[in-house]
C-alpha cells in the first residue's frame, strides 16, 4: 500500500485497498439481485454523472435461485441466470446520479462513492429482459467475439477523466490481442441481432 515506505503519502493506496475490502465482503448472489455502477463518471452533454442499474423490486422478489455457492460447481452464475430467465422475464431500473459537487463527487478518483445526500440517483429508464433461453452454444460464440468499451459513444457522451483515457487504449489493445489469439475477425456490431443475450454477457463477466 505504501511501496514499502518508498512512496509519498499522497500516493499511498489505502483508499483503493479499503474499497477492495468492502467489495470482498459482499456475499455471492444471483446476478439478477445485484446492482451495477459505472465506476468512473460518464458525460451527458453538459452534465457529468454516474449510472446505476439496479433490480426492479417487484421482479427481484420473484427470483428463486437467490444465493450462489461458487464452490459448488465450476460455473455457477450463468446457469442460475439462464434458469431464471427461462421461467420469467426480468427488469432493471436504470438510474442516473448527477455530479453536483466536484469536491465531494470527484471525477478522477473512482474509489470515492458519490454521496446520495448531495445528489440522489434518479430512475430514468427501465431495462426489460424478455423470457428467453440463452443456453445455446451459439450465444457463447457471439459473445466471445464481442468487445466492450465505454468509448463506443458519440462525442457528447465521451467518458471524462484521465483514467478513462488510459482505459481506452488498454481496452483497444486487449481486444486486438484477444481476437488475434482466437483467430476471430474484429468487427463492430451493426445491429441488435449481432449482439448476444444478457445471460450470455453475464456468464463471461462473472468468469472474468
Amino acid at each position: 500500500m505504501t511501496g514499502k515506505g518508498t512512496l509519498d503519502q499522497d500516493n499511498w493506496a489505502w483508499d483503493e485497498f479499503l474499497a477492495f475490502l468492502r467489495l470482498s465482503k459482499t456475499p455471492p448472489a444471483n446476478v439478477l439481485l445485484s446492482s451495477y455502477w459505472t465506476m468512473g463518471a460518464v458525460r451527458h452533454g453538459d452534465h457529468i454523472a454516474k449510472v446505476r442499474i439496479t433490480p426492479d423490486p417487484s421482479y427481484a422478489a420473484a427470483v428463486v435461485r437467490r444465493t450462489i455457492d461458487p464452490a459448488s460447481a465450476q460455473e455457477v452464475f450463468r446457469p442460475a441466470l439462464q434458469a431464471e430467465l427461462q421461467e420469467r422475464p426480468y427488469a432493471f431500473d436504470i438510474q442516473v446520479q448527477l455530479c453536483t459537487d466536484l469536491e465531494h463527487m470527484p471525477v478522477e478518483d473512482t474509489t470515492v462513492e458519490w454521496p446520495e445526500q448531495l445528489s440522489p440517483s434518479v430512475t430514468v429508464a427501465r431495462l426489460r429482459l424478455p423470457q428467453q433461453d440463452s443456453s445455446g452454444p451459439e450465444n457463447l460464440e457471439k459473445m466471445d467475439s464481442l468487445s466492450f468499451t465505454p468509448w463506443r459513444v458519440t462525442a457528447e457522451h465521451a467518458p471524462p477523466g484521465q483514467h478513462h483515457a488510459a482505459r481506452k487504449e488498454v481496452y483497444r489493445r486487449s481486444s486486438i490481442e484477444r481476437h488475434r489469439l482466437n483467430q476471430q475477425p474484429r468487427t463492430e456490431p451493426r445491429s441488435a441481432d449481432a449482439g448476444v443475450t444478457i445471460a450470455g454477457i453475464a456468464g463471461v463477466t462473472m468468469r472474468a
